[in-house]
């Protein structure tokens, strides 16, 4: 089934199409371009226009342009608009305006958006046709994009919604108008842009300024600056504020984390609006039970089957760089565990996979290797011998850090624990592997910038994974 034509087109840009096309997605990148997409030519430190000559033989039906591009004259299959972003933004909220039984679910914070999406997406689907962001399309580009792949008859959208300045969120919520809106938490992740928790904590309540009417709104219950973010959702008219937590009197509180341990599930106990249930969950760490409280709530918020939602929830695993697990041979023959945490990083999320990390029962040497943490600010330093110290209490054998801001860090760990220093990936990538005996267990985090993903990508290729 098509999404886009020369209707849906002419109602959601005001203006004439002069040729017929059915397409079926919209697509910025030319390199991700499919047969049938609708390629959108954008102006930025790369022109989108150099592109449309590429986008058109991959089999793009056709272009949205500003301009006529150097590179084609195929003026039977470029579209003009004034702005190709506000066509992209127009598109995704027409898309939005016509799922018309759509109940659409926001999620921001600083820590733990991709995981709850993927929770939410993968266990929605089971009870109607979800839509949802895919990656971590949550910024001006994903968030329309996203929309745009709804349907007249999806029954639910999972949204992220990202920012790293003030002023970010709230256009974003406008074109989603969820129903739900979720805060997982605030921690310092882009304080150097933003300035301080409580603004990081202000710009994510922006997201509950478009709720609509009788939406609900969740937040971390827990969280100091809780009662700041209730306040800014009831200023901006929500009423129903529901709050995850551990304390007594927690919507959703979880009461019991018990790890993974030699292969096995972890188990979470929680109370949801007084009732204990218990699930299994493929995920080690209690911050990845915290982030399963939120589909709770929404299941219930929703008037979904809970035991049907925790039945889904128990099947849902890792995403790629977000506490993913797996086991690699050496070539003598020998395992390594891998935890791959490595997609991202601040103060908060890295104690806290850190922490899960430790509490995994493996035998051999455990061995950290730690990225630098971007976007802190004047008070970057401060936050990485934080971590440092963090590191020297907990059972780790061996850190190794990346990264010139990292280095405080690695100067704060223990001699008995610290390993090298490099300054970027690259210089740890010609010896890691070497290092390896057999027995070790690694875990890998930092920012998205010192490209861990790569250690990560080079041990699955040179090594044979393993059950």
């Amino acid at each position: 089934m098509t999404r886009w034509n020369n209707e849906t087109f002419k109602n959601a840009l005001k203006l004439e199409i002069p040729f017929s096309f059915a397409a079926h997605t919209l697509c910025v990148d030319s390199r991700q371009t499919q047969q049938g997409d609708v390629f959108i030519a954008l102006s930025g430190k790369q022109d989108g226009h150099d592109f449309v000559r590429q986008a058109l033989d991959r089999g793009a039906a056709c272009a949205i342009v500003e301009h006529t591009p150097a590179n084609t004259n195929d003026k039977d299959k470029l579209i003009y608009v004034k702005n190709s972003q506000q066509a992209l933004n127009d598109l995704g909220q027409y898309s939005r305006s016509t799922a018309t039984k759509l109940k659409a679910i926001a999620i921001t914070g600083s820590v733990g958006k991709t995981t709850t999406k993927e929770m939410l997406r993968s266990t929605l689907h089971y009870f109607g046709p979800t839509i949802y962001s895919k990656a971590s399309y949550n910024n001006h580009l994903g968030v329309p994009l996203s929309l745009a792949m709804l349907r007249y008859d999806s029954a639910f959208g999972v949204f992220e919604v990202g920012m790293n300045h003030k002023g970010e969120i709230l256009p974003l919520a406008k074109m989603i108008e969820p129903d739900i809106a979720i805060i997982t938490t605030v921690a310092p992740s882009h304080i150097g842009n933003m300035g301080s928790l409580e603004d990081i904590a202000d710009e994510k309540s922006s997201i509950f300024a478009s709720l609509n009417q009788n939406g609900s709104a969740l937040l971390h219950g827990d969280h100091p600056l809780f009662a700041r973010m209730k306040e800014n959702a009831q200023n901006y008219g929500v009423k129903n504020i529901f709050t995850a937590g551990r304390k007594a009197g927690s919507d959703a509180r979880l009461l019991h984390y018990q790890p993974m341990h030699q292969g096995k599930s972890a188990l979470v106990t929680v109370e949801i609006f007084g009732k204990i249930v218990a699930y299994p969950l493929q995920f080690a760490g209690d911050h990845y039970a915290f982030d399963s409280l939120y589909v709770l709530l929404s299941a219930e918020i929703l008037g979904l089957d809970l035991g049907h939602i925790m039945q889904h929830l128990a099947k849902v695993q890792p995403v790629i760089g977000r506490g993913q697990m797996f086991n690699l041979q050496l070539s003598n023959g020998r395992a390594i565990f891998v935890f791959d945490d490595a997609y991202n990083a601040n103060p908060a999320s890295m104690m806290a996979g850190l922490k899960s990390f430790c509490t995994m029962n493996h035998e051999g040497r455990k061995i950290a290797v730690i990225g630098q943490m971007g976007e802190l600010g004047e008070n970057s330093s401060s936050y990485h011998i934080e971590v440092g110290n963090f590191i020297n209490r907990l059972p780790v054998d061996c850190v190794h850090v990346i990264g010139v801001e990292a280095k405080c860090l690695f100067e704060t760990i223990n001699q008995e624990k610290r390993g090298l220093w490099f300054e970027t990936v690259d210089d740890l990538k010609e010896e890691f592997i070497s290092t390896l005996e057999g027995g070790e267990s690694i875990f890998l985090k930092g920012s998205l910038s010192q490209r861990l993903q790569e250690l990560v990508l080079l041990l699955k290729d040179q090594l044979k994974a393993v059950a």
